[in-house]
């Protein structure tokens, strides 16, 4: 062996184990990174999941309509929880059914249809998702101009559905909703005609929607006490999406800001007028032809109508008169169709079952100058809630819908006092429907 090959060996050896050594300890280093990328993904999701349950506690804790929010950071001395979560909630919107998405910006925010063919050969939309390769993303405003129809919640036959009129606030209390509107149809023919016996005859004729406003008297703290007004309105001949019939407080609401391609039409009532004679026909839109009288303290024999309002026909409950008087108000709709003008034969036959069908929408006043409106409450809360970890640098967002289980207060009726006062009243009774 030549002088010097000992020291070129041993140079070349402990070069092939520093190669080893090298690759070695990039593969523990890199399952070490994987290792802690997988704990940090993990710490974020349960973080942002933490947030979500958070939110859904608030929820279910308080009444319709909160909008829970709020950010929890560990605490900084222990380093093995780094970590924290941010969570919002949207749970109002100036329509039902609501649109726009998040609700955090929900006029920014596309909806996502696809054009579908109707039954009576007509072009519309079905609500879709991001999802869908095929979904156009389209304007709020844009949902409501082009495709009407999407923009309705159907109402079936004996079916009944509940509306909060107030939202719950971040603060305790409630935020009332004043100024509404319901605009409904009848899926028959878009109400341009009944059928056998009845074809030919006016669909006014015939009430189709029973509608109710219940609340608790503003002022009764802890009082176990609601009170109601209530009506039965027609059907209209040739009502559609385009040209609904419309019920409640404020006629000049529309479901657009500007251009609003919807034609009201407000159904005329025969209506017995203090001042007046009997059955003289009104446009009644925004009352009950007949209420009864309530309030504690006072003596209900009968059908004792409530003579003071507002309106300016002199006749029934104002709508409004109602809200501005209660707290917690909700707004009941029930599909009352007689069968036999739509010609249904068979409740078991789908296709005929669906002749009966209302469909309808309610809208609030939007925010206009930079006031913001009272809102209603959406059929989804929409939570969106953040994880973070690794001083802000990994994050994770989870958006979860939740439907609650139902907008039902104490009591879904209307209790009357039968004697003159709390202190000796010792029971309640129920007149006659209105």
């Amino acid at each position: 062996m030549k002088r010097g090959s000992a020291l070129l060996i041993t140079l070349l050896l402990m070069g092939a184990l520093l190669t080893i050594t090298l690759g070695i300890s990039t593969l523990v280093l890199r399952e070490i990174h994987v290792t802690q990328s997988v704990v940090d993904a993990n710490k974020v999701y349960y973080s942002a999941e933490a947030g979500v349950e958070r939110a859904l506690l608030g929820l279910s804790r308080n009444g319709a309509g909160y909008e829970p929010s709020g950010t929890f950071t560990a605490d900084a001395a222990d380093l093995a929880a780094d970590f924290k979560y941010q969570y919002l909630t949207s749970n109002t919107n100036d329509s039902v059914p609501g649109f726009g998405g998040a609700g955090f910006s929900p006029e920014d925010k596309p909806v996502y249809v696809e054009p579908a063919l109707t039954v009576d050969g007509l072009i519309d939309c079905v609500m879709s998702s991001a999802k869908n390769p095929f979904a156009l993303a389209i304007s709020k405003d844009r949902l409501y101009k082009e495709c009407p129809r999407a923009t309705y919640r159907k109402l079936a036959l004996n079916e009944t559905h509940i509306i909060p009129l107030f939202s719950t606030a971040s603060g305790g209390g409630s935020v009332k909703v004043e100024d509404f509107i319901v605009q409904y149809y009848l899926n028959v023919h878009d109400g341009s005609g009944l059928w056998g016996e009845f074809k030919g005859l006016d669909l006014q004729k015939f009430d189709v929607l029973r509608w109710k406003l219940y609340g608790k008297p503003a002022g009764s703290v802890g009082a176990q006490r609601t009170e109601s007004i209530a009506d039965f309105y027609p059907g209209i001949n040739n009502n559609g999406p385009l040209n609904p019939v419309c019920i409640g407080t404020n006629g000049g609401i529309t479901s657009t800001v500007a251009d609003a391609p919807e034609k009201c039409i407000f159904p005329v009532l025969s209506v017995d007028t203090p001042g007046g004679g009997a059955g003289k026909d009104q446009t009644l839109w925004s009352a009950a032809r007949e209420c009864y009288l309530t309030d504690a303290g006072s003596l209900v024999t009968g059908g004792a109508l409530i003579k003071k309002t507002s309106s300016t026909s002199g006749a029934g409950c104002e709508m409004r008169d109602f809200i501005n008087s209660h707290e917690e108000n909700y707004l009941v709709l029930t599909n009352m169709v007689n069968p036999n003008i739509v010609g249904i034969s068979n409740i078991k036959d789908p296709a005929q079952l669906a002749r009966a069908d209302i469909y309808y929408r309610v809208l609030a006043k939007r925010d206009a100058g930079g006031v913001e409106e009272p809102k209603l409450v959406k059929d989804y809360a929409e939570i969106t809630s953040t994880g973070f970890a690794k001083t802000d640098s990994v994050a994770k967002t989870l958006n979860v819908r939740y439907k609650a289980p139902g907008f039902l207060p104490v009591f879904n009726f209307s209790l009357y006092k039968t004697t003159g006062s709390d202190a000796d009243s010792k029971a309640f009774v129920t007149p006659p429907s209105i």
